[in-house]
């Protein structure tokens, strides 16, 4: 993808396409919003509502999986894929608490891209907090570009 103007935009698009689809990312990250993004890279943040809670009163472990989830797959999306495969692994370590109206950011990489898995690590703050920590392998080889990147390939 061009600059980081462009890859931001379409990491906006790729969200904006899960949530019209109305499922279970967007069940829990109807109000996430994407902070940079560059190829590779992905910072998004979202306050912690009641509804992510455990009961203890903090934050939930499956949803902080589901970021994990949701933030390794948005950073796959950046070298210019529309989907991104499926998930083949998933790990996550809980590092510190969090609780009702903290601010999360997720600082998601891809470690690396092949040509049927990709490795993301994607690592979750509150303030200068790691809250938590995890890496995602996905199988892209079904993975589809977006449009744009098949103009581009078509062009050249």
């Amino acid at each position: 993808m061009a600059g980081s103007g462009a890859v931001l935009a379409h990491v906006r698009q790729v969200l904006a396409a899960a949530r019209a689809r109305q499922g279970f990312d967007m069940l829990c990250f109807d109000r996430l919003n994407i902070v940079s993004a560059e190829a590779g890279r992905v910072r998004a943040e979202i306050e912690v509502g009641r509804e992510h809670l455990n009961l203890m009163g903090g934050t939930h472990g499956g949803w902080l999986s589901t970021m994990v989830d949701v933030g390794g797959s948005l950073a796959i999306a950046t070298h210019g894929l529309a989907t991104t495969g499926v998930s083949t692994d998933l790990s996550v370590s809980f590092l510190a608490p969090s609780g009702e109206g903290a601010t999360l950011l997720f600082d998601a990489r891809v470690l690396k891209l092949g040509r049927t898995l990709a490795y993301t690590r994607v690592d979750i703050f509150s303030g200068e907090r790691m809250v938590a920590t995890g890496s995602h392998t996905k199988y892209v080889a079904g993975a589809q570009p977006s449009a744009a990147a098949r103009d581009r390939a078509i062009a050249q």
